[in-house]
């Protein structure tokens, strides 16, 4: 899917916080294969609080939009 430019709730623009967004979440996801740790096994550790916190997303549409899309330019 395209990188939504608008938020399609509330009309704020989305396109400049995707790319720091997804950079972040690479990053979390490489720490998180570091760990390995029994206990946390099944869970997801990769927690984007604080990069959606960081960006100023308060709201939960948007929040909504950035954690959803996924990227399919390499299939296309």
């Amino acid at each position: 899917m395209i990188i939504p430019v608008r938020c399609f709730t509330c009309g704020r623009v989305m396109a400049d916080v995707s790319d720091y967004y997804e950079k972040e979440k690479e990053k979390l996801i490489l720490e998180d294969k570091k760990v390995t740790d029994s206990l946390y096994k099944n869970f997801d550790n990769i927690h984007t609080k604080e990069i959606l916190d960081n960006l100023g997303l308060r709201r939960y549409c948007c929040r909504r939009n950035l954690i959803s899309n996924i990227d399919m330019m390499h299939i296309i």
